[in-house]
Order: structure tokens, then C-alpha cells, then sequence
């Protein structure tokens, strides 16, 4: 194992114990924990789930992006209204990107895409700001595989588009306190236009380090992967005919619960 691995692996298990350590202290005596992209990838993903069930004794779930996109759809549908009608949903995460289709009944279909914000700035944006050659790059790679998995769905015309996750909300803040000048009180049932999202990608995509962590709203931790995340759901808005996203609160930790 290189030191590089060696420092994700230690790192990860740290804050798992700490986590384990924090659910004790609150009085719960079931914890129930599942992996995604990050781990189920890495080659030595199995060795650090059995590092985290010998040095804490939790075991480890690895879910599949389809088992994945099930339990982040749950969460959803549990918590924006839906109709009988088919409605999309995404999920930007680090890894990889959740597209689902369902109803307020069941999911219909899903995909899971290597999309995912940090995956796309460490493969194609190697400076800030980005070269016009990697935005290309950036763009094609996203809107082929977008497309690739819309056509592979039944369903072509969508009631609605809801976003969930860290990423999306994220976007939605800085976008609410631009309009509004406050913050945004409530995540769930948000909504944002593709007319704010272009707008605040656009400010991105030619800023510098320090000029996005003066957005007002902007999470520091995000100032690296806000953008390749704004771009997915910029391009999935085009892509679908969809001028105005949805927000939710819940994804797949509250997914696991239901």
C-alpha cells in the first residue's frame, strides 16, 4: 500500500470511529453503515471494511450504484410530494452521479454514472481557472453519459426534476442569498433555475481559488468540485427540458432508515 492509500486508509478510519464513538454516546445501541463509490472502487476496499470491523466492530455494507440509487430514491420519495407521473432525480456526490425514475409508487429505473464532483476535478480540472480545453473535456465527457443513460430509460418525458445531496444544496444556498440577500431557511422543496444555475457556473468556471471562497454562501470544502457538480446539473437540466430543479434534503443516509 503506497502512502497515499495509507493516508485515505487512516484518515477514513478515523472518522468512522469518531462517528461509531459519537452514536454510542447518544444511546444507540444499532448502527447500521453502508459504503459507495469510494470503497466499493479501490482495489483495497475490502481490506478497509475489515480494518473498520476489527478496530471498531461495525460491519461495513457495500452497496452496488444501483442499491445505491434505490436507497437514495426512498429517501426522496418520502420526502417531496409526488404524483403518478414519472419524475427524475439526481444525486451529485463524490464518486458518482444517481439517476432515478419513479413515481410517487415505486422506481421505475436508474443508473449510476462516474460523474461524481471530485472524480470529474481530479480527471479534468487540473488548474483554476480551467483551460478552454479542459471545459471541453469536462463537458463532452458529462453530457455523453448523461445522454447515454436518458435514452436508456423507458421514460422520456419527466413531471418534475429533484436534486438531492450535499452538492445540489450547496448550489441552491449561494444561488438564494444572491437573489435574496438572506439565507436559505429551508433546503427541502427549494427551488432553483437553470437561468441561476448558468449564471453562478459561469462565475465559477472563471474565478480563482480565492475568488470563489468570497462567494457569499459557497462552502469551503466545495471550492474545488461546486463547479464539475454545477456543470452535471446544468447539462441534466438541458438534456431533460427541465428549466427549474427541485430540492431535497434527504438521500441515502435516510434512505438506509426507511
Amino acid at each position: 500500500m503506497c502512502s497515499s492509500d495509507l493516508e485515505a486508509v487512516t484518515r477514513g478510519l478515523e472518522v468512522v470511529r469518531n462517528l461509531v464513538t459519537l452514536a454510542k454516546n447518544k444511546g444507540y445501541d444499532r448502527i447500521i453503515a453502508v459504503a459507495t463509490s469510494a470503497v466499493r472502487e479501490v482495489k483495497n476496499g475490502g481490506d478497509f471494511i475489515d480494518l473498520v470491523a476489527k478496530e471498531t466492530g461495525l460491519k461495513v455494507r457495500v452497496v452496488s450504484g444501483t442499491e445505491e440509487a434505490r436507497l437514495i430514491f426512498l429517501a426522496v420519495k418520502n420526502s417531496v410530494p409526488m404524483t403518478d407521473q414519472p419524475t427524475l432525480s439526481v444525486d451529485v456526490g463524490g464518486g458518482s452521479v444517481e439517476l432515478m425514475v419513479g413515481n410517487r409508487e415505486q422506481l421505475i429505473d436508474a443508473k449510476s454514472l462516474k460523474l461524481g464532483a471530485i472524480r470529474l476535478a481530479d480527471e479534468f480540472l487540473k488548474r483554476t481557472p480551467p483551460s478552454e480545453g479542459m471545459l471541453r473535456s469536462l463537458e463532452d465527457t458529462v453530457t455523453v453519459q448523461l445522454q447515454a443513460a436518458l435514452d436508456s430509460f423507458k421514460t422520456k418525458r419527466f413531471d418534475s426534476l429533484i436534486a438531492t445531496s450535499g452538492m445540489a444544496a450547496n448550489l441552491a444556498e449561494v444561488i438564494h442569498l444572491r437573489r435574496t440577500n438572506r439565507p436559505l431557511a429551508q433546503i427541502n422543496l427549494a427551488t432553483i433555475s437553470l437561468k441561476d444555475v448558468k449564471e453562478i457556473e459561469q462565475e465559477l468556471r472563471r474565478s480563482t481559488i480565492k475568488a470563489r471562497l468570497a462567494i457569499p454562501g459557497l462552502d469551503p470544502k466545495r471550492v474545488d468540485t461546486l463547479f464539475p457538480a454545477t456543470v452535471v446539473l446544468r447539462r441534466l437540466m438541458e438534456l431533460s427540458g427541465r428549466d427549474e430543479l427541485i430540492l431535497c434534503d434527504k438521500a441515502i443516509r435516510e434512505g438506509v432508515i426507511y
